[in-house]
């Protein structure tokens, strides 16, 4: 049987999978972008009320394709709307941080990190 923990965060990448984002649920071994890492966010788990609701925070790293500055640019940011258009109602957007340069197996992709929170129970 499959913990809440883990059975969150694949049904939160079902819903960005059926929106059309590439989305995976761990650091894949190759990045190809676009897509959409579900990493762990800080704090990982907070109380949310008396008994067994918690609120699991998510860092989502948006990775655009390689590409000239301009066009890179363009990329993320329409990945960043497409991923905010397919956050499910009971998804919280904390916060979209500033690209940054993503550097993986000698490629740097241009990547943002988005901040949602999901409300889970244990």
């Amino acid at each position: 049987m499959t913990n809440e923990i883990t059975l969150a965060k694949e049904q939160f990448r079902d819903v960005l999978v059926a929106a059309g984002l590439d989305a995976k649920e761990y650091i894949p071994e190759r990045i190809i972008p676009p897509i959409v890492v579900i990493n762990s966010g800080s704090p990982f788990l907070v109380l949310e009320s008396l008994g067994r609701e918690y609120v699991l925070s998510l860092e989502l790293v948006l990775v655009a394709g390689t590409a000239t500055n301009e066009i890179a640019t363009e990329q993320l940011e329409d990945l960043i709307q497409a991923t905010l258009r397919a956050l499910p109602s009971y998804a919280s957007l904390q916060r979209v941080e500033k690209p940054f340069a993503l550097s993986v197996n000698n490629v740097e992709f241009l990547s943002t990190n988005v901040i949602v929170e999901l409300s889970i129970t244990i």
